[in-house]
């Protein structure tokens, strides 16, 4: 299994303090923006429920 190259180490080692620092931004700023819209996403078919047993 020596034979096979680490790429993620090789490419770990490429980035600056400064490129680790902007990527983990972009990512924690991807995930926030995904955890907003599912919630929005729950959020809305919670209300649609409601609404809706409401008129039974």
């Amino acid at each position: 299994m020596s034979d096979v190259p680490n790429h993620n180490k090789d490419a770990e080692e490429c980035l600056s303090d400064e490129e680790v620092e902007e990527l983990m931004i972009r990512t924690s700023r991807k995930q926030i923006r995904s955890d907003y819209r599912r919630s929005l996403g729950s959020e809305a078919s919670r209300r649609y429920c409601d609404i809706n047993s409401g008129k039974d």
